[in-house]
C-alpha cells in the first residue's frame, strides 16, 4: 500500500478549539475557465424574466445577489443539477421570489421556484424563518392557493399538498396570517377541502382570541367570514348575527355579505326565513341605492324563485326593469334575458289566476315591444288550465290595450273551448272558427289578404283562418263523423293554396283511420313527408307516428286489410320511426316530439308497438321493439306493455295445439293455463335477478323505477329467449334477433343481458 508521508503541519486547530472559519484564501479563478455561477441570469425577452429581474436589481443592494436571485434559483435547484446550499442567502432568494410574486401574477414553474425557496430556508434557518413578518407568510399562503387554482390533475395534487405542509408549519411557529388570507383560508377549509367542522373550529378559536383580548375589537373579515361560513352550514341565526354586527361596527362595508345571507333564507324551507329574505332584499337595495346593478337583482329573483315564492320573486322582477330602463329597441340578447326570467316566473303559475297575476305585473312593468308575447303567453296559459272564460277576457284586453288579436290569439281561443267538453263552448268555438274560414276565403278571392298591427284605433275584427285553424275545425266535425263538412274544409284548405302542417297532416291520417281507409292514411303521409326534389315536405311530429302505429294496429287486426302490401310491416314502420328519430333528438324541443310520441299515460305508443307485432306473431320483433324504445328513445315498458307480450309468448306456445282448441282463442282453458304459467316462470326469473343483485331484504324495493324496469325488461327479454329456443336452435334464434335489428336499423342495439345459448 502506498505510503503518504507524514506532513509536518495539521490541516486544522485541535477539534477542542476548532474555528467555524476556513484557514486559507481562495486563489482568483482564471477568467477563460467556464464555471457555475448560480447568480448569473441570460439575458430574456419574457416580460415576466424582465419583471422579476427589475425587482431583483431594487432590491440587490440589501436582500442578496447582484443579479436575478430568483431564476437563478430556479436553474441552481432543477432537475439533474446538484443543490448547494448557500447558507447566508435562503432566506434572501425567498424574499426576493415573494417580491416579485406581489407584483403580478405569475407563470406556472414560478410555484415551484417559491416552494424550494422555502424550503431551503425552512432547512438552513428556521428561526430566521419563524421571524418573518406576518405579510410574508400571507403572500407565500396567497401565492400557493393561487397555484392550486391555476394547475390541473397531479400538478393540482401537488401544489396541495405544499399547502397543508405550509400550514402545518404555521401551526408548528404559531404563525397568525393577514385577517383578510385567514378569512381566506377558512373558506377554502370549508368549501375546497370540504372540512367543514375544522373550519367552523378554527373560526370559534379566532373568535374565542378576540374576546379574550382587553379591546374586543373582532376584525371586519373575521366578521364576514363568520356570516359565511354559517350560513353554508344552514345556522340562520348566527350568520344574521354577525352580518348585523359587521356593518353596524364597519358601516362602509361592502354589502355583499348581505347577499350571502340573503340566499342562505331563501333556500330555507320556513316561511319566516323568506319574510327575512324579503327584510334582506330590500336593505341590500337601500345600501346599493343607484349601484344595484342586473347581478344583485337576478341573484335575489334566482332566490325566492328557488324559494317557490311568486310575490316576492313578482316584486324582485318589477324592481328589476323599473329600476333598469329597458328602452323600446332592446338589443336581441337583453329580450332574450327579459323573456328567460319571465318564463322562470311563469313556472310559479299553478293556475290561471297566479298566471294572470304574472301577465299583468309584466304588462305593467316591460315596454310594449314584450307584450304581444305576454299576451301569447297568457293566453297559452287559459287553454292548459281550461279556462275559456279567461281567454275571452284577455282578448277583450288586448283590444283595450291597443293591440290587435292575431289568428294564433284566436286559434288558442278555440283550443280552451273545445277542450272543455262543454256544449255551448263547443257551439261558441264552431262559429268563431266558421268565421275565420270564412274570411279567408273572402280574402283569397280579393288577393288581399291584411291583419292589422298593434295601432291606438284598433277594429273589433275576424282575422282570417291559418292551417291551425282548418285543422282543429276539422278535427272536431271527424270526431262527430261529420264527414260532409270535413271534404268542404279540405277544398277550402286547397283553393286557400295553405300548405298544411304536421298537425294538420295528423288530422288527415286521423280522418282516412276513422273512415276505415288505412292504406290512404299511409299514403297521406308518403305523399307529405316525401315530397319530389324541389318541392316542400312536411316533418312529422311525434304525434303523426301515434296515428301510424294506430292506424297499423287497426288494420293488421282486421281480416280485409291484414295482408294489403300498400300497408308497412311493424318492422318496416319501426325503422322509418328510427330514421326520424336520429334526425330529430339533437333538436332542442326533441322532449315536445317525445312527449306527443308517448302520449298523455307515457307508454300508448309502446302499446300500439307491441299489438302490431303480436298480430303478425312477430316476437323477435317484439322484443327488439322493446328494447329498442327503452335504450333509443328512453320509454320504459308499461304493466300493460308486459301484458301484452305475456299474452303473444302464451299464443306461440299454444301453436303446436290442435285448431279445434286454438280456434277458441283465449276462452280455452289452454290459453288460461298457459298464461298462469307463462307469467309464473316471469316473477321466478324476477326474484333470481333480485337474487343475483344481492339487494337483501329489501328485494327490488330497493331500487328505483329505472332500475327496476330494467331488471324487469331483462327477465322478460330472457323469457322470451326461453321460448324461441324450445323451437329454434340457439345460434338460429341470435341470428333471428341480428336480422331484425338490421332491418330495423339498430346493429348495435342491446337486446338483453343474456343470450339464447345462455338461457335454461
Amino acid at each position: 500500500m502506498l505510503r503518504l508521508p507524514k506532513l509536518q503541519w495539521q490541516l486544522h486547530s485541535p477539534r477542542s478549539t476548532q474555528l467555524r472559519t476556513l484557514r486559507t484564501g481562495a486563489e482568483p479563478i482564471p477568467k477563460y475557465i467556464k464555471v457555475w455561477n448560480p447568480a448569473h441570469v441570460p439575458e430574456s425577452s419574457s416580460p415576466q424574466d424582465v419583471r422579476i429581474s427589475n425587482v431583483t436589481n431594487k432590491a440587490s443592494n440589501s436582500l442578496g445577489p447582484s443579479k436575478s436571485a430568483v431564476e437563478a434559483y430556479s436553474r441552481g435547484v432543477g432537475p439533474g443539477v446538484r443543490r448547494v446550499p448557500l447558507d447566508q442567502h435562503c432566506i434572501p432568494p425567498l424574499s426576493l421570489v415573494l417580491k416579485a410574486a406581489s407584483s403580478g401574477p405569475s407563470p406556472r414553474s414560478f410555484y415551484r421556484v417559491l416552494w424550494l425557496a422555502y424550503q431551503n430556508a425552512r432547512k438552513t434557518d428556521p428561526e430566521r424563518l419563524r421571524r418573518m413578518r406576518t405579510h410574508w407568510w400571507s403572500l407565500t399562503w396567497t401565492v400557493l392557493k393561487s397555484g392550486i387554482e391555476a394547475a390541473v390533475g397531479e400538478e393540482s395534487i401537488q401544489h396541495r399538498a405544499r399547502l397543508d405542509e405550509l400550514e402545518n408549519d404555521m401551526r408548528l411557529f404559531k404563525i397568525r396570517l393577514s385577517y383578510a388570507v385567514r378569512s381566506q383560508q377558512l373558506m377554502d377549509m370549508f368549501v375546497a377541502r370540504r372540512e367543514e367542522k375544522l373550519a367552523i373550529r378554527e373560526w370559534e378559536a379566532d373568535h374565542q382570541t378576540f374576546l379574550d383580548s382587553a379591546r374586543q375589537i373582532f376584525p371586519a373579515e373575521h366578521l364576514e367570514v363568520g356570516a359565511k361560513l354559517f350560513s353554508l352550514t344552514g345556522d340562520l341565526g348566527r350568520s344574521l348575527q354577525l352580518m348585523d354586527q359587521l356593518l353596524n361596527a364597519y358601516p362602509g362595508w361592502d354589502s355583499s355579505i348581505i347577499m350571502h345571507v340573503f340566499r342562505a333564507h331563501a333556500s330555507s324551507k320556513a316561511g319566516h326565513d323568506h319574510k327575512v329574505a324579503k327584510i334582506l332584499y330590500s336593505r341590500l337595495k337601500e345600501r346599493r341605492g343607484k349601484n344595484m346593478n342586473m347581478d344583485d337583482y337576478t341573484s335575489c329573483f334566482v332566490g325566492f324563485l328557488e324559494a317557490r315564492h311568486l310575490p316576492y320573486a313578482q316584486l324582485v322582477f318589477q324592481d328589476m326593469y323599473n329600476d333598469i330602463q329597458l328602452s323600446g329597441t332592446s338589443n336581441v340578447e337583453m329580450a332574450k334575458e327579459v323573456l328567460t326570467k319571465l318564463h322562470m316566473l311563469y313556472r310559479l303559475g299553478t293556475d290561471i289566476s297566479k298566471t294572470t297575476s304574472i301577465a299583468l305585473a309584466a304588462l305593467s312593468t316591460l315596454p310594449r315591444v314584450y307584450h304581444d308575447h305576454i299576451f301569447g303567453d297568457w293566453i297559452k296559459a287559459a287553454v292548459v288550465y281550461k279556462a275559456p272564460e279567461a281567454a275571452g277576457q284577455i282578448l277583450d284586453m288586448m283590444y283595450d290595450h291597443g293591440t290587435q288579436p292575431r289568428t294564433f290569439h284566436f286559434n288558442m281561443l278555440l283550443k280552451t273551448l273545445f277542450r272543455t267538453g262543454e256544449r255551448s263552448d263547443i257551439l261558441k268555438a264552431e262559429n268563431i272558427g266558421w268565421q275565420m274560414i270564412e274570411e279567408t276565403r273572402k280574402a283569397h278571392k280579393k288577393k288581399a289578404r291584411q291583419t292589422p298591427d298593434a295601432t291606438k284605433d284598433v277594429v273589433r275584427k275576424t282575422p282570417v283562418a291559418d292551417v291551425t285553424t282548418f285543422a282543429l275545425i276539422i278535427h272536431h266535425h271527424a270526431l262527430v263523423s261529420q264527414w260532409e263538412h270535413v271534404d268542404y274544409l279540405v277544398r277550402q284548405l286547397q283553393e286557400a293554396s295553405i300548405f298544411p302542417n304536421a298537425n294538420m297532416m295528423n288530422v288527415l291520417i286521423d280522418n282516412k283511420c276513422r273512415q276505415g281507409f288505412f292504406a290512404d292514411a299511409w299514403g297521406i303521409y308518403k305523399f307529405l313527408t316525401r315530397p319530389p326534389e324541389g318541392e316542400n315536405g312536411v316533418f312529422p311530429d311525434g304525434a303523426t307516428f301515434r296515428h301510424l302505429w294506430k292506424t297499423l294496429r287497426l288494420a293488421l287486426g282486421d281480416q280485409a286489410t291484414r295482408d294489403d302490401s300498400d300497408l308497412p310491416s311493424p318492422v318496416e314502420l319501426l325503422k322509418e320511426m328510427v330514421h326520424w328519430w336520429r334526425a330529430t333528438r339533437r333538436r332542442p324541443d326533441a322532449p315536445e316530439f317525445l312527449q306527443g310520441l308517448a302520449g298523455s299515460d307515457k307508454g300508448a305508443a309502446l302499446n300500439l308497438i307491441l299489438h302490431c307485432f303480436s298480430y303478425k306473431q312477430d316476437l323477435v320483433g317484439s322484443l327488439v321493439a322493446l328494447h329498442a324504445m327503452r335504450q333509443y328513445f328512453g320509454l320504459m315498458p308499461s304493466y300493460d306493455a308486459t301484458n301484452i307480450v305475456h299474452r303473444q309468448l302464451a299464443w306461440i306456445d299454444m301453436s303446436h295445439e290442435p285448431e279445434s282448441i286454438s280456434s277458441q282463442g283465449s276462452l280455452s282453458r289452454s290459453y288460461t293455463r298457459r298464461i298462469k304459467r307463462i307469467l309464473k316462470i316471469y316473477h321466478v326469473l324476477v326474484q333470481q335477478r333480485a337474487m343475483r343483485l344481492d339487494l337483501g331484504t329489501k328485494g327490488l324495493k330497493g331500487l328505483n323505477d329505472t332500475e327496476i324496469a330494467d331488471v324487469r325488461l331483462n327477465a322478460l327479454s330472457e323469457l322470451v329467449r326461453v321460448l324461441l329456443k324450445r323451437i329454434y336452435a340457439p345460434e338460429v334464434v341470435e341470428e333471428m334477433i341480428e336480422a331484425t335489428k338490421m332491418a330495423v336499423g339498430l346493429p348495435d342495439l342491446p337486446t338483453g343481458d343474456m343470450t339464447a345459448w345462455e338461457v335454461a
